[in-house]
């Protein structure tokens, strides 16, 4: 992991950024998350009584435990819809390093994405059942507690969730939330959401600029598959491999990030004998034409109808 993001709507400007030289966001416990199944992968339930009565008693509840979320990606589209205000909200980027050094007793991870536990977390209750050592058991416990804060069932992927636990010490109670402030040298990145306002911009722009981070706005594109960013200065950049740099060639006429060198998109790659052949071809010209085009669309079924083969 290089940089790691957190996605924010833009009504909490003011909240993250209300202390100066740091940002701050709110760490929540895991019941209060929007998964109903979190923490279920903590070892697989379809096991001979005994040995859940083992996993039963030695691990009895897993242990609720302030964490907060990251994104891998800063240019996830559900991520944005979601949690992003549909594009309205921002994004912080933080380098993990940097955020590792600070905050050392910090436990940053990736999320495993599975479709069943581990299976790996049966041998450790097999060994605590059959040993019956206290070594096994605390492995047994250390082992489940792991694996349930850092799994979570493969429907979920898309959010490419990086998650931070053990934090208790670090955080500061505001107003009723544990909210984590960290210091500017841990922000790398503040992206304004392609539909967000000039007043969300200028506000973002302002805090980036006092963090000494830099500043992006997305960009929804006509062919690149994501959303895209571009700098102040108005130049194109991509998210590849864990960083936000240059991409591989930008169109010479609208500046999309292209995804091979060329010089131009695909849309900016049509030309206007082109244009006009495809308005010569096109039936729903021919229908107006000869003033049929009106009844021709009342005559057709509204619902929406199976491609003729």
């Amino acid at each position: 992991m290089k940089l790691i993001f957190k996605y924010f709507s833009e009504g909490v400007i003011e909240h993250v950024f209300n202390r100066d030289n740091h940002v701050g966001f709110k760490c929540s416990l895991p019941e209060e998350y929007n998964d109903p199944f979190e923490l279920f992968l903590g070892i697989d339930f379809e096991q001979e009584s005994d040995l859940l009565a083992t996993y039963s008693e030695v691990v009895q509840e897993i242990p609720s435990l302030l964490t907060t979320c990251f994104s891998k990606s800063p240019v996830v589209t559900p991520m944005w819809a979601h949690y992003g205000n549909n594009h309205k909200g921002f994004v912080i980027g933080f380098d993990v390093a940097e955020l590792q050094e600070v905050l050392p007793d910090l436990l940053v991870r990736e999320i495993s994405y599975r479709e069943r536990p581990s299976e790996t977390l049966i041998s450790f209750a097999q060994m605590a059942a059959r040993r019956k050592k206290p070594r096994d058991a605390m492995a047994l416990r250390d082992a489940v507690i792991y694996q349930s804060y850092f799994s979570k069932y493969l429907e979920w992927s898309y959010e490419q969730e990086v998650r931070a636990v053990s934090f208790e010490d670090y955080v500061e109670d505001v107003s009723g939330h544990k909210i984590l402030y960290v210091p500017k040298q841990c922000v790398a990145a503040i992206i304004s959401g392609a539909k967000s306002s000039s007043q969300t911009k200028d506000a973002l722009k302002e805090a980036a600029e006092e963090l000494g981070a830099d500043f992006f706005v997305g960009k929804i594109g006509r062919s690149y598959p994501t959303p895209y960013l571009v700098t102040g200065a108005g130049g194109g950049r991509v998210f590849s491999d864990g960083e936000i740099g240059h991409p591989i060639a930008e169109c010479v006429e609208c500046a999309e990030p292209l995804r091979d060198k060329r010089n131009l998109c695909p849309w900016c790659s049509i030309d206007d004998a082109q244009r006009s052949e495809a308005a010569a071809n096109n039936p729903f010209r021919i229908l107006d034409h000869f003033g049929l085009l009106e009844e021709y669309i009342k005559g057709y079924p509204a619902r929406p109808q199976k491609p003729y083969k």
